[in-house]
């Protein structure tokens, strides 16, 4: 909101010897701004087989959004960092499949509803020149959005195992970030010219799912009801920043359990994934890289509703209708993300910084009880 108008923040300010209030741009002023522009298409089928026990939707759909508004780096003697801005394309296209099966029917019920969609996020145009736009998130610039990419991709270097002898230190480019010793990360010389600096970072991953799915299934039996849905995600990924302190080998946070698996001479290399523990790992072992982007795929247990609904014979006359019922809701989830929720994205209002995780507040487990009544 009021996005192309320069706002106000309260700051403080010497004046006279003293500290006073007083006020401050926060945001630069942009009266060229317009709202983005989308158009679409959707080819879909309806279909019902089996006098519609089976029936359901398969739907196509592209949809292309220009005059993109993202936040673009400004110069920063403007006193600004960013600015937003209409700026580029992006071009949204997927599949979404729903399923309703009637398995059983009559005094005994049983109903599946099944949902499947996929989502393919690209970036066309960014202003005249193309320029990628760098995006800060949590920490530093550690997200990129690129002609080709998802908008806000993950930005780091990417790791290619560890480092077991000076030997293999001696034979691979040359760090100019931090000198390497056994035990570090190998990391990738991108651009291939022998050394590994800032134009070695590249896309280490996206937040983006392969596809999303879920199930519900609807069982009754009289007035009872009992259902329960399953949800889940394959081939999402998240930046999972609380690595930068428990995965950091420094012992100066408490440390995930996946340490206990570290590189601690040639002899035991540990899983080959989890690098030497290192006092002052610097900009050695935990610069932004592929080892803080993490798979994000779950199965998670939803909801489950048990209901019992009252017949009219049993009412009276003072209630037209009666349910009671008990839920619980993220009852279990399934998956390899080390952090509490996956997923998690801290910062939901930022398009160009999603899927980050820096210490996010877990999902709740909640049980309830009810009535509905109808007087």
């Amino acid at each position: 909101n009021y996005a192309s108008i320069g706002l106000l923040d309260p700051a403080n300010y010497t004046f006279g010897g003293s500290l006073v209030n007083g006020i401050s741009p926060s945001t630069i002023n942009n009266p060229d701004l317009s709202w983005e522009k989308t158009s679409s298409y959707d080819i879909g089928l309806d279909f019902g087989i089996l006098d519609d026990r089976i029936y359901g939707s398969i739907e196509y759909f592209s949809s292309t959004t220009s005059d993109l508004l993202l936040a673009v780096q400004v110069p920063a003697a403007l006193g600004f960092t960013n600015a937003l801005t209409n700026i580029g394309e992006v071009v949204n296209k997927g599949f979404e499949l729903s399923l309703t099966s009637r398995n059983v029917t009559g005094n005994f019920s049983w109903t599946t509803d099944f949902n499947f969609a996929t989502i393919d996020n690209e970036v066309t145009k960014l202003g005249p020149s193309g320029d990628p736009i760098l995006s800060s998130g949590g920490a530093g610039n550690r997200h990129i959005t690129q002609i080709g990419s998802p908008i806000g991709s993950y930005y780091g270097y990417q790791t290619d195992g560890i480092y077991q002898t000076q030997a293999e230190i001696d034979a691979g480019p040359e760090d100019k970030i931090a000198t390497p010793h056994p035990g570090d990360f190998k990391w990738v010389d991108i651009n291939g010219d022998g050394i590994i600096d800032p134009l070695d970072r590249t896309i280490v991953g996206n937040y983006l799912p392969d596809f999303t799915y879920g199930i519900t299934n609807t069982l009754g039996y009289d007035a009872f009801s009992l259902s329960f849905l399953i949800q889940g995600v394959s081939g999402s990924e998240v930046l999972n920043l609380t690595r930068r302190h428990m995965g950091n080998g420094e012992a100066n946070y408490n440390g995930y359990s996946e340490w206990t698996e570290r590189w601690r001479s040639a002899s035991e290399p540990g899983n080959g994934l989890i690098p030497r523990a290192n006092r002052q790992t610097g900009n050695s072992n935990n610069r932004p890289s592929s080892y803080q982007v993490e798979d994000a795929s779950y199965l998670r247990l939803r909801n489950v509703t048990l209901s019992y609904t009252f017949p009219e014979s049993k009412l009276g006359n003072a209630l037209s209708g009666m349910r009671i019922y008990v839920s619980g809701t993220n009852l279990l989830t399934i998956t390899d993300y080390l952090g509490f929720n996956p997923e998690v994205n801290n910062q939901e209002d930022n398009v160009n910084v999603q899927g980050e995780d820096y210490g996010a507040y877990p999902l709740s487990r909640v049980f309830t009880v009810g009535v509905n009544a109808s007087f």
